[in-house]
């Protein structure tokens, strides 16, 4: 099975409808911890319409919590929920094991030449 369709046959297996964009906002989630909409806005470079429609998806589906601010109650902070850790941990692995499937037969060198080259392309193309 193609890389690509590996991903997208665990996504239809943990049943959920999942968006590329809607993984990276759950990263970002995880990452961040506690994050407010404007910082997924900005860690994203989306629009907050978009933003929100993408956290109502994913509340919806119960893979992220909303919890109000302490500081500020008009302000909700994300988390993700357990089965969206879960989600996110399978997602993860099923990652790590494309990215290996990927470079199989690159040397280290060239694993590590690759990354810095991708990593140019996209510093080319980001705003």
């Amino acid at each position: 099975m193609k890389t690509r369709g590996k991903m997208v046959a665990e996504i239809t297996r943990q049943k959920v409808e999942f968006s590329p964009l809607e993984h990276k906002a759950m990263s970002d989630i995880r990452a961040f911890g506690g994050v407010s909409q404007q910082k997924l806005v900005e860690s994203m470079n989306r629009d907050k319409a978009q933003i929100a429609r993408i956290i109502a998806r994913l509340h919806r589906q119960d893979l992220i919590i909303k919890q109000s601010c302490p500081n500020d109650r008009r302000s909700v902070a994300l988390y993700l929920s357990q089965k969206g850790e879960k989600l996110l941990e399978r997602l993860d692995q099923v990652e790590m094991e494309m990215i290996t499937e990927m470079l199989t037969g690159f040397s280290q060198t060239e694993a590590s030449t690759l990354k810095q080259l991708l990593e140019r392309v996209n510093d080319n193309l980001s705003y």
